[in-house]
């Protein structure tokens, strides 16, 4: 899944709103901690996506609190199928709800 393929879906600045979080949310999780394979990366980029575009689809448009709610949405979800820490990648800051 690609955001991209939703853009015709948003206005323009909403689409760039929804990019922006998503490339945040991505360099915040990518950390030399943090190794991933190949499948697990693209499942993570995936669920990223999926979260955001959720979101978006409820009405939030702000890049900053997307990122937050797709951080947290992964933080639980995925992190946990893919045996990883999130103490160590995600600040607690995300992980309060």
């Amino acid at each position: 899944m690609r955001l991209q393929d939703f853009a015709s879906f948003f206005r323009r600045d909403e689409f760039d709103a929804m990019t922006a979080a998503y490339d945040a949310a991505w360099q915040h999780l990518r950390s030399p901690k943090l190794a991933l394979t190949e499948s697990q990366a693209r499942t993570l980029r995936r669920k990223l996506a999926q979260i955001i575009l959720a979101a978006a689809c409820s009405g939030l448009r702000d890049a900053v609190r997307l990122k937050e709610i797709a951080l947290r949405g992964v933080s639980g979800r995925v992190f946990h199928r893919l045996t990883i820490l999130v103490p160590h990648v995600v600040p607690a800051t995300f992980l309060a709800t």
